[in-house]
């Protein structure tokens, strides 16, 4: 913590000297003089900012407020709020077993998926989603809890099935079978990937292993795959094999399990920038409330959210749900009217959607960052890295107790990572408005 300070010191010490004098010395000076000094870093310089300071929904400060500029992982703001205020916090995604007829011994078993981002092996869930021994933060990801196929294949025992003649089918076709979305880049499907592939079926987050360095090709065939490995633990054989299909009208029920609340679904999406999860919450808004499971439909959704809480999407182009894609844009104005909309909302969606955005050094990606006074546990900031892009945005209570709304998004920056200076400097000075 200590080191963190003096760094950001240091910044400080560094940037003043080009913006010392301000002259006359209002609030609104000085919240330009802290965007001066944040900006007059030389790796700043050389990037292209976007930046936006507002208070009580009034703008005090702005640069390239209106350009549309890659947001990175901010998108996930847009793609978690419009899913918090149409499906509700409760929300869960199902993932249902159905057989070909009931009984004992039955022909074919079909799993079919809902969308469920959490469901996951024994294995892998404990690895993933529970804390280690030497957690600072011992407390599970989903607090709920969160399905596995073992509890499936319990389940199934416990519904009489003891022996599957036909096939395991895996049904995925609630969502369209595209995988990946446009303006994503190869390498972020290898090489420590940063994400898998998209499916309304999937388990273990589309990885193929548990140190998650490799994605699963055909993540339906995986998790039927699972399930089956899960069933012969239990002494129920599979006659046949698992194969990708789709479960008819006729067929009976025999179990299911559902995933945590879409609240806790949310805290994990936002607080430690979860693509994966991102876009399957955006595919399932799609279908929930469009009857598609395609990323189109979960943007024409988006799209009716923020003109409800006439937010400005003038230049917002959204081709995923986490921020992935390099053809995704947004302005800072329109990220920080919506952040004004979430930090100003009543009610418990509200205070649910407020409580996802990570708090500076509390769990998530802001766990090391601004974690002495005045930030420590006063700033919220939502994250966003990609190659030459950098970006932080939320709010954070200035000295006067009336908290400021802030936008930095940076592009073409020659070294993105070095931007986290400038950012964190940003944060410091706005704690300490209107006195500096």
């Amino acid at each position: 913590m200590r080191r963190l300070a003096a760094c950001v010191i240091g910044l400080s010490l560094l940037a003043q000297p080009a913006f010392a004098y301000v002259p006359e010395q209002t609030p609104q000076r000085n919240a330009e003089a802290s965007v001066r000094r944040a900006l007059s870093l030389p790796v700043a310089d050389s990037s292209t900012p976007g930046i936006i300071v507002m208070r009580g929904g009034s703008i005090l400060v702005e640069r390239n407020a209106t350009t549309p500029l890659i947001p990175a992982s901010l998108m996930k703001l847009i793609t978690t709020t419009a899913a918090m205020l149409r499906l509700g916090p409760g929300h869960r995604f199902h993932t249902h077993v159905f057989a070909d007829r009931a009984g004992s011994s039955v022909g074919d078993l079909y799993l079919v998926g809902g969308g469920d981002p959490t469901l996951a092996t024994r294995t892998y869930r404990n690895r993933r989603f529970l804390p280690p021994p030497d957690d600072p933060f011992p407390i599970p990801v989903f607090s709920s809890g969160s399905p596995t196929v073992e509890q499936l294949a319990q389940r199934i025992a416990r519904g009489g099935i003891r022996r599957i003649a036909g096939d395991l089918i895996a049904d995925e076709t609630l969502f369209d079978a595209n995988r990946t979305q446009p303006g994503w880049l190869g390498r972020y499907l290898r090489d420590d990937p940063d994400t898998g592939l998209l499916s309304a079926l999937v388990v273990d987050e589309g990885r193929a292993s548990l140190d998650r360095r490799a994605i699963s090709p055909s993540p339906p065939l995986a998790a039927g795959s699972a399930l089956r490995a899960a069933l012969a633990a239990r002494g129920i054989r599979v006659a046949g094999t698992v194969r990708l299909g789709m479960t008819p009208r006729r067929a009976v029920e025999v179990a299911s399990v559902s995933s945590p609340p879409l609240s806790e679904i949310v805290g994990y999406i936002n607080r430690y920038s979860i693509n994966f999860a991102a876009e399957l919450v955006l595919k399932g808004l799609g279908a929930a409330e469009r009857g598609e499971g395609t990323t189109a439909a979960g943007v024409s959704v988006v799209h009716e959210v923020l003109d409800e809480l006439l937010v400005p999407r003038d230049g917002l182009v959204m081709l995923d749900g986490s921020g992935l894609s390099r053809l995704d844009r947004a302005s800072p104005l329109t990220m920080a009217m919506l952040l004004q909309r979430i930090l100003d909302g009543t009610g418990p969606v509200w205070r649910t959607l407020r409580d996802t955005i990570p708090v500076a050094g509390g769990p998530g990606t802001l766990f090391t960052r601004l974690t002495g006074p005045p930030t420590g546990g006063n700033l919220r900031g939502k994250t966003g890295y990609l190659r030459g892009v950098r970006a932080m945005a939320g709010w954070v209570g200035a000295a006067d107790g009336v908290p400021l709304v802030y936008v930095g998004i940076f592009n073409d920056a020659p070294s993105a990572i070095a931007l986290t200076g400038p950012l964190d400097l940003l944060g410091l000075f706005l704690a300490l408005y209107p006195y500096a």
